[in-house]
């Protein structure tokens, strides 16, 4: 009994120490600061092709709409809290001519300890937050009253989570070694094929790359209703929209 013992202890402490060792490989890997993901250093750009989802014709018809944009790290500033925060300047041209930029908006970035905050028109989200781990959860939309405005309900309890984190990711243009993919929603209710009937879908996502910040976008809201006795073809919901955008380089 002794010796059969003595062997259950040793085959268990291996065991433990393998497990042991694997948890530390797994720390980490998962331990990437989120500065590396998301770089704000003064004039650092990115372009990007914008693919902009519009409603036309009295919110009947869907259409998307193509352009460039270069988002720019504009100035350091200073948010409500005192926090150190970026002004980034986003300037638009058209596909057909990217010499010509004009001011299209404003974005406030704020670094916290262990979290990214993004303000985009006054709304404040929690864009990326530690430890970048897979499947890890966080509520990106906490900040945001979604119950005293009914155009921001749709944004209510969205969970956040991390997937393919450290994979690699192609774009059309290059492929990127590192990055992680923030998934914010992938919900859809109804059949969006059946027009005859109520529908709405939220998918939004976003895919960012070690060394350079925000590859990929996308993101849709688009609530349907059918025809009725004031809308014989049916329509969009005036807060549809929709933008997906991808890098074609950066500096």
């Amino acid at each position: 009994m002794l010796k059969r013992t003595v062997a259950h202890s040793v085959t268990l402490s291996v065991l433990i120490f393998i497990f042991s060792g694997c948890s530390k490989e797994t720390e980490t890997l998962d331990n990437a600061s989120l500065g590396e993901y998301l770089p704000l250093v003064l004039g650092k750009s990115i372009i990007y092709r914008l693919d902009s989802t519009v409603y036309t014709n009295l919110n009947t018809v869907k259409e998307v709409h193509t352009y460039t944009i270069k988002d720019i790290v504009d100035a350091e500033i200073t948010d409500g809290e005192g926090n150190l925060s970026y002004r980034i300047r986003r300037m638009l041209s058209n596909t057909a001519d990217t010499l010509s930029w004009s001011d299209n908006a404003t974005f406030i970035i704020t670094p916290l300890n262990r979290s990214v905050e993004y303000i985009d028109n006054n709304q404040r989200y929690i864009k990326i937050q530690e430890p970048i781990r897979e499947e890890f959860t966080w509520k990106g939309n906490s900040y945001i009253n979604t119950y005293s405005n009914p155009d921001l309900q749709y944004l209510d309890n969205w969970e956040y989570y991390y997937l393919n984190v450290g994979m690699p990711y192609t774009t059309p243009v290059m492929t990127l070694d590192s990055t992680f993919t923030v998934i914010q929603r992938d919900e859809v209710l109804g059949d969006p094929g059946n027009k005859g009937f109520y529908y709405e879908i939220n998918q939004a996502s976003e895919v960012y790359a070690k060394g350079i910040g925000l590859v990929y976008k996308n993101f849709l809201h688009e609530a349907w209703q059918p025809p009725n006795i004031t809308s014989v073809a049916g329509y969009y919901e005036p807060n549809s929209y929709g933008i997906t955008l991808t890098m074609i380089s950066h500096n």
